[in-house]
């Protein structure tokens, strides 16, 4: 039986936070980076719609919060964080059985003083619903999180302004942390960044592109910097650099420009590029809402089905599906007689027609 029966009803994490007075934001760790309103997780905790971003069958996500009494710029300064993952069922909703226990652990062993900063440290750090994101994505989302409650950026942060502004030699790359790049990457849009940045992105050394890409697909950027990323990345296709192309690819997940990057993807998949499995787990992962452009899921999922790898298709097929924005756009593949013939055998393959 869930621990939310009617004899020992156990709260939501949304009713939680509101019991223990505290001010929260909620942010999906899974694809991107991005935050998901109080209204949409709390329909998904009551089992109204599904996750909105799931990966690998779980719901990866943060919770932010802190205590809504305290005052002054100190008040957010220093919130409490869970990392939580919980799996889904079939259909994408969330284990409640799952969610119920964990806030069982959290009611036994911090009961009324959630916001307490040393009774967080307890033997609630050790459970089987926690997960640890790597070091970008970490440094990501400390990032995004300072930009939203309106914190400083840390300490790292002005030496890499330093760097994309030509005050520190280029071969001094090494020196930049990834969370001072990250810092730089969430403010994008404030002071110089976003013009130091295009005038300094085709001489960036591959380790720096690549901390560049992990951060900046989680923020959004304008046209200039989607053009000069696109340039890039072209002569990089010229010159078969593939680890470019793939940086840049990342760079490009939170352009306002969505026209450029639809078309860039299509460029990309009718490259040679599109030998790289890599090609089609970024996009799969980092631009699966551009998948309402017919043309473009037909190409994606042609070039899947002819890659030398036999089970991509079947991958990336599973893991699009279960994303409820575009589950409809997926099937359609299924019943599609205008689909590529590679995309019929693939499909009749996965499904054990042949």
């Amino acid at each position: 039986m869930s621990a939310s029966s009617a004899n020992n009803p156990v709260p939501t994490l949304s009713s939680l936070m509101e019991s223990a007075n505290a001010q929260w934001r909620v942010y999906d760790l899974g694809r991107k980076i991005q935050s998901i309103s109080k209204a949409e997780f709390t329909a998904v905790e009551n089992g109204q719609k599904p996750y909105p971003y799931p990966i690998q069958k779980k719901a990866r996500f943060a919770m932010v919060f802190w205590d809504q009494d305290e005052k002054g710029p100190q008040a957010k300064a220093n919130p409490f964080i869970w990392f939580l993952q919980f799996d889904l069922d079939e259909i994408g909703l969330l284990k409640l059985q799952q969610r119920d226990h964990y806030i069982s652990m959290v009611i036994k062993e911090l009961g009324s003083k959630m916001l307490d900063s040393n009774n967080q440290q307890s033997e609630l750090d050790n459970h089987p619903y926690s997960f640890t994101p790597d070091q970008n994505r970490q440094a990501a989302f400390n990032a995004k999180v300072k930009v939203a409650l309106k914190q400083p950026a840390s300490m790292h942060y002005e030496h890499v302004q330093a760097f994309f502004a030509g005050q520190i030699d280029a071969d001094k790359w090494q020196e930049l942390t990834v969370q001072g790049i990250a810092d730089f990457t969430a403010r994008i849009d404030q002071a110089n960044n976003e013009s130091d940045l295009i005038k300094h992105l085709p001489e960036l050394s591959i380790q720096t592109l690549c901390a560049i890409g992990a951060t900046l697909e989680h923020d959004q950027i304008g046209l200039a910097l989607t053009q000069r990323i696109v340039e890039v990345q072209n002569r990089a296709l010229e010159e078969n650099d593939n680890e470019q192309v793939l940086h840049l690819l990342r760079c490009l997940a939170g352009s306002s420009a969505k026209a450029i990057v639809l078309a860039q993807l299509k460029k990309l998949l009718i490259s040679a590029e599109s030998a790289e499995e890599t090609l089609f787990i970024v996009i799969a992962g980092r631009f699966w809402q551009y998948f309402d452009d017919k043309a473009l899921l037909h190409l994606f999922f042609e070039k899947a089905a002819t890659n030398t790898n036999k089970h991509l298709f079947g991958g990336l097929f599973i893991d699009l599906v279960a994303i409820p924005s575009v589950r409809q756009h997926i099937l359609s593949l299924l019943r599609d007689p205008t689909r590529p013939e590679a995309v019929s055998v693939a499909i009749g393959t996965v499904f054990g027609k042949q």
